[in-house]
């Protein structure tokens, strides 16, 4: 009996976590590009209840990129649509973003009130998106390592195991001239041969 009741309350405990495991993703806006071009990737959070606790107050992220196949460009703060989920109050948040060897290390901090946050945060929103320019051939692989997650009072929020991606940089395709420009260029050369051999 002491057995059973030991099983079913680990099981509660773990499905009680997991209920508020919260989940954050890559999202590209292309799988496939050329040398040369920009590559925004999204990293986006879910699982949250609109305007209710828990929501999002802190951060901390490892975003893993190919050195080798993509140059940082940019990063933007916030969703494009929602506006910065971290700063609902408009007193802005603390964001810092710092190169690494092997990517970049993403940190931003809410200064908006509990009440705020709580109050006012959607549940599924964009942290920040990052623009990339392709500048070798290969297929690169992205990674989200979380370092910290909190909630609007510091308290950590466990969250599930952040996806991966692959993006794969063709070389840019040099268009060809169609047949019919072909067939229009010989006929013109054809034509001025028969010009000058009259003239």
């Amino acid at each position: 009996m002491k057995k059973l009741f030991n099983l079913l309350a680990s099981l509660a405990i773990l499905f009680s976590c997991d209920a508020f495991a919260i989940n954050i993703n890559l999202v590209a806006d292309k799988s496939r590009l050329n040398i040369g071009d920009t590559l925004e990737l999204q990293v986006r959070v879910n699982g949250l209840d609109d305007q209710a606790a828990p929501s999002l107050g802190v951060y901390d992220l490892n975003l893993g990129f190919d050195r080798a196949l993509f140059s940082l460009n940019a990063v933007r703060w916030g969703d494009s649509l929602l506006g910065n989920q971290l700063d609902l109050a408009g007193f802005g948040s603390l964001q810092e973003s710092t190169p690494g060897a092997n990517g970049l290390n993403v940190f931003e901090l809410s200064v908006d009130s509990i009440a705020a946050l709580d109050l006012l945060q959607a549940g599924d929103f964009t942290l920040f998106s990052v623009l990339f320019t392709a500048q070798a051939i290969g297929e690169g692989n992205f990674s989200l390592l979380i370092n910290a997650l909190g909630d609007a009072s510091g308290n950590p929020l466990s969250a599930n195991e952040p996806n991966g991606l692959a993006v794969i940089v063709g070389a840019a395709e040099v268009p060809e001239p169609s047949s019919v420009m072909l067939l229009l260029g010989v006929l013109a050369i054809l034509a001025l041969r028969v010009r000058n051999l009259q003239l």
